[in-house]
């Protein structure tokens, strides 16, 4: 039983983590997905606000939902909404004064509207609900651990030690990354560890109550990412070893998952409230036959499978940080060794079995090589969560095997060597963190020597085109009045809402894509990855020049070149 105090340290890490992310977002570029997602929580927010004010004739008709829901119907809409409620009360707001997306959303009317005014920049207040679940995935993480192994060892090590899983899951650069996006991967993530709490738990207590709490967790699951048609595999195959175990599983959280997840995911998207079963059929379809964008590994530029099996492999074991994996890895020892728990309850449960699969299941469809790798880590961030809940269980344990002469200097002492594992275990991660950000997807660990290490080897520099942010200060200072400027892979939508917060100067004119737009550009850029090339011969063929005018970097590695005109068109 997890003691009141320890409920409320969740509450302040998660406070802790949601404000560290909050100081950081705004220093992040903004990323092509997040900018379709901003523009679809515009829409979505207008269509409920139009309803509650009783402005829009037949709401609940297919032509009225369709005109605020088609768009980036490819994706459900739980994430989306909460983007577009938190830009609607959160940021300062002049509408009349800002630029339309293009196409221009079915968005609220112009002119002011009544807002709290938390954020001025739109973008921070439209990526908060991401930071809050990167909250909520520590606190999760630090209960998980501290239930699942707390009787394991004496108290100040099972607490350092969910402490230690909790930093070394938000501690890591690519999710650090992903929870300062307006995108669904951290909340997926986060929803997949708190779902598998919640499923744990009610296996113990044997109510209708926690188990509707698993349901319900599912149901907004389903409402965020296809990665929550995965999560009843992992559930479902552990629950059939209890059963063969002879364990006699209560059937609860099986019932409530198959009643409330599908209800609250049709409850929540308008869009399938009218010919559900086409366009159920279409989102699904959509992904089972998603493009395959193109991904540099070791060297080689892929956008068709067949994909090598090992890239997931890959991609853990030179992006997360090495503490983890080290950690990790004797956390695994340690639970085979030592049984999950001390109290039979959590033995009953297959603890461990239940963590294994937690943590393979999101994974395990890439290592088929059919599945697109474009995303890299971001498609199985829940299983990182699992690794620093597996890490978190080596701190305990060395913690708690201390020498005994600690103890005799009170427990003062053994609080501060506690104290200082937890530290050696989180510093090189945060640090890690600390060094990549904002460039979180160009990050490399230690094992490969950072992100030169990873471009000598021939990896992923980066993806999303949210790199050139960096370069905004230069193109404000340096480019001529109503300058045109190629933004290569950083997408309109993007480009209007640096313009909305006031990062870019308003006299800067995006002039189109590919190769006219290059050569009716004054200014240039070139976002590096390997199948870019192209784009860099085109604009030294229009402007004349091999010089670059700017070069953004990370430890050296180049991320963006920025180029300008020196002769006349």
């Amino acid at each position: 039983m997890i003691a009141g105090r320890d409920k409320l340290f969740a509450v302040v890490l998660a406070a802790a983590v949601v404000a560290v992310t909050v100081a950081a977002a705004p220093s992040q570029g903004i990323n092509r997905d997040e900018a379709y997602y901003m523009v679809a929580g515009e829409q979505y927010v207008a269509y409920w606000e139009k309803v509650v004010r009783g402005d829009l004739p037949r709401p609940f008709s297919d032509a009225s939902i369709a005109r605020f829901w088609d768009y980036n119907h490819e994706h459900p809409p739980l994430m989306k909404l909460l983007y577009g409620l938190s830009w609607r009360f959160l940021h300062t707001c002049d509408c009349a004064a800002e630029r339309d997306w293009h196409p221009p959303p079915a968005r609220l009317d112009s002119g002011k509207h009544a807002t709290l005014g938390l954020f001025d920049w739109e973008s921070t207040a439209f990526r908060l609900p991401t930071i809050l679940f990167f909250g909520l995935l520590a606190a999760t993480i630090y209960l998980f651990s501290l239930d699942a192994f707390g009787a394991r060892t004496g108290p100040v090590a099972a607490r350092a030690g969910a402490l230690a899983a909790a930093v070394l899951a938000v501690a890591q650069p690519r999710a650090f990354f992903h929870a300062q996006t307006a995108g669904f991967d951290l909340p997926a993530a986060t929803m997949w560890l708190l779902a598998t709490y919640l499923y744990w738990r009610a296996l113990e207590r044997r109510t209708w109550r926690s188990a509707a709490w698993v349901g319900l967790v599912w149901g907004l699951f389903l409402a965020t990412k296809l990665q929550s048609f995965f999560l009843p595999l992992a559930l479902g195959l552990h629950w059939l070893w209890l059963l063969a175990r002879g364990r006699r599983p209560t059937l609860r959280p099986v019932v409530a998952m198959a009643v409330l997840g599908p209800g609250v995911f049709f409850a929540s998207w308008p869009w399938l409230w009218h010919d559900t079963l086409r366009r159920l059929g279409a989102y699904v379809g959509f992904h089972l036959h998603h493009v395959h964008y193109n991904f540099e590994y070791l060297g080689t530029n892929w956008n068709r499978p067949p994909y090598p099996w090992h890239e997931p492999l890959g991609m853990l074991v030179t992006t997360a940080p090495v503490i983890l994996l080290a950690l990790a890895a004797a956390g695994a020892v340690v639970m085979a060794r030592a049984g999950t728990n001390a109290r039979p309850t959590v033995e009953d449960r297959s603890t461990g079995l239940l963590l294994a699969l937690a943590g393979v299941v999101p994974v395990a469809p890439f290592f088929f090589g059919t599945t697109p790798i474009f995303g890299e880590t971001k498609h199985w961030l829940a299983t990182m969560g699992v690794l620093a809940l597996v890490a978190g269980a080596a701190v305990a344990a060395i913690v708690d095997r201390l020498p005994d002469e600690l103890g005799a200097r009170g427990r003062g002492g053994r609080l501060a060597a506690a104290a200082a594992m937890v530290l050696c275990a989180a510093l090189p991660a945060a640090y890690e963190t600390w060094r990549s950000h904002p460039y979180g997807l160009s990050h490399y660990n230690a094992l490969v020597g950072g992100a030169p290490g990873g471009a000598d080897l021939g990896m992923n520099r980066q993806f999303w085109g949210y790199s050139p942010a960096g370069l905004l200060p230069w193109i404000d200072a340096t480019l001529p009045p109503r300058a045109q400027l190629y933004l290569h892979d950083w997408n309109h939508d993007a480009f209007v809402m640096y313009l909305r917060d006031g990062r870019l100067r308003p006299d800067i004119r995006d002039p189109g894509l590919e190769e006219p737009a290059v050569r009716a550009s004054d200014a240039a850029l070139v976002i590096h990855e390997r199948h870019f090339n192209k784009y860099e011969y085109m604009i030294w063929d229009a402007y004349h020049t091999l010089r670059p005018a700017q070069v953004l970097t990370l430890d050296g590695v180049p991320l963006v070149t920025a180029y300008r005109r020196e002769a006349p068109r």
